[in-house]
């Protein structure tokens, strides 16, 4: 992995909204386990209590905070927006071009 490629410096590269998008369960645990190893929070819960709950696309908040996405968040998700920013999470960590 590049130490470069952690979520917290996603975070401080891009301003607004930031989507990371899961093609698969590993890629989600992974970030869940990446999350909570950098400190970041689903409210007060650890990432990794939800690891079991396999999901898509999760949002990277302000504050270190992780947000699931709801009906809102994935139009917004399709919006071309500039602080818009979709993020494949497997491109991303391995050092690949990563906005999708």
């Amino acid at each position: 992995m590049n130490d470069k490629r952690t979520l917290e410096n996603l975070r401080n590269k891009f301003e607004g909204h930031i989507y990371l998008r899961f093609h698969s369960k590993e890629d989600y645990e992974d970030c869940l386990a990446r999350a909570e190893s950098e400190g970041f929070r689903f409210g007060e819960h650890q990432p990794t209590e939800y690891i079991s709950e396999w999901r898509d696309m999760l949002s990277l908040c302000e504050n270190k905070q992780l947000c699931f996405c709801n009906t809102f968040s994935r139009m917004a998700y399709a919006c071309n927006q500039p602080n818009v920013h979709r993020i494949d999470y497997a491109k991303y960590i391995s050092g690949e071009e990563y906005v999708i």
